[in-house]
């Protein structure tokens, strides 16, 4: 036998936690919202990038912008690239802020989406609290008679090192050790009777 063979998946359907989303239709749509706001600000920083690109390649200018009007001519091919980039600096300096906003107003939302999830988890959390104080228990049970058996051979003066003692220290104290705090605290909040 396997010590940490995984058990027998009961004819029941496994609990599945439901995200965050599925939880709280508030909290599914800010995730679409930062999405959206993610791809336009994708979309614009390649725009700004290609504008940029375009504005370092452009030839001066070869008269003043002033004269140029004067005169009825262009004096400068990138104002229309510069009026652009200038558009998409100012709305990607927007996204950005309503970025942190989602982000804010999606902390709040995790809060309560969680809470609707722990509340539909508890039985099951409870369940399985409770499968692992009872496990802790048998724990328990064995160790026990594993040191009277220790204690007998030491109390006949046995020499049983040949039988490879093994050191059960991990478990704490066998009086009060991490086997008996578990089962404490799964008590304490009310898990295991």
């Amino acid at each position: 036998m396997t010590i940490f063979k995984k058990p027998a998946v009961s004819a029941a359907e496994p609990f599945r936690v439901p995200s965050l989303a599925e939880a709280s239709p508030d909290y599914a749509a800010l995730v679409d919202k930062r999405q959206e706001l993610l791809s336009q600000q994708s979309a614009l920083t390649a725009e700004r990038n290609e504008l940029v690109r375009k504005i370092e390649e452009a030839p001066a200018p070869a008269m003043r912008p002033g004269v140029a009007a004067l005169l009825g001519e262009t004096s400068d091919s990138t104002t229309a690239l510069r009026t652009r980039l200038s558009e998409v600096q100012r709305t990607l300096s927007d996204i950005d802020a309503a970025l942190e906003v989602v982000r804010q107003r999606l902390a709040v939302a995790r809060t309560g989406a969680s809470k609707t999830i722990c509340l539909a988890a508890r039985p099951e959390y409870s369940r399985r609290v409770a499968a692992i104080c009872e496990a802790l228990q048998a724990v328990a049970v064995a160790r026990a008679a594993y040191d009277d058996l220790r204690n007998e051979f030491d109390l006949h003066d046995v020499s049983w090192g040949s039988l490879g003692p093994l050191d059960l220290r991990f478990l704490g104290d066998a009086r009060d050790g991490q086997v008996e705090r578990f089962i404490r605290e799964a008590r304490s909040a009310g898990y295991y009777v």
